[in-house]
């Protein structure tokens, strides 16, 4: 599999710094966690860190996408080399003010001008975005890396309101055939309960769509 939380619990790193020596220093620790993932076999890193990519003081948008995306660009080398993938993962406005939708992460793949910058999608997130989930994926599909399958209530699918149907559905359409995990925040079930349920719905869900995988 790979690396999360790339930034988490770091000090001196930042996406969207407008110091270009944090800039610089974060584009070389993405690629010292990229030589980490390959000898670890690993071939993802997803990037959420929310505290390391919010808009610092004084940053516009715009200005946070040139620098995240001269970041990237300096990493892209040694993550190509490395074969090793870099997914943007979108995440709602309460989590960060910077890459809140597929489209905005999108478009910094697409100006990171690299194979090895791709689209991580996250249910709990897109459940705030203007699209249905179903149509978010359909629609970034072409960029997807990685899928995390959870509910806006922090823990497990299956265990909120969100019908996994339409979303596995919309996943087969476009012939997804990557991981996806299950990320939990709030574990007062139970990690066992949690996996076991978790694992059940998901296979309930797929056999309601005509396959017992």
């Amino acid at each position: 599999m790979g690396l999360h939380w790339l930034l988490a619990k770091t000090e001196g790193y930042h996406l969207t710094s407008p110091d270009a020596a944090v800039r610089r220093r974060t584009a070389e620790y993405l690629c010292h966690l990229a030589l980490l993932c390959r000898d670890l076999g690993g071939d993802l890193m997803v990037f959420g860190s929310p505290d390391q990519r919010n808009l610092s003081p004084g940053v516009t948008l715009a200005q946070a996408n040139d620098y995240a995306v001269e970041v990237l660009r300096e990493a892209m080398p040694v993550l190509e080399d490395s074969q090793v993938t870099l997914a943007l993962e979108p995440l709602a406005p309460t989590e960060t003010n910077f890459l809140n939708t597929a489209a905005e992460a999108v478009a910094v793949i697409h100006r990171v001008e690299s194979p090895n910058c791709r689209l991580h999608l996250d249910v709990k997130a897109m459940a705030a975005e203007p699209l249905s989930i179903a149509d978010t994926i359909r629609l970034h599909a072409g960029q997807l890396a990685h899928f995390h399958a959870n509910d806006p209530n922090r823990q497990g699918p299956g265990f909120g309101d969100v019908d996994f149907v339409p979303i596995f559905q919309a996943l087969r359409q476009v012939h997804y055939d990557g991981w996806i995990s299950v990320e939990v925040f709030d574990y007062a079930p139970g990690v066992e309960r949690l996996v076991r349920e978790s694992i059940d719905y998901m296979r309930d869900c797929l056999a309601k769509l005509g396959s017992a995988k």
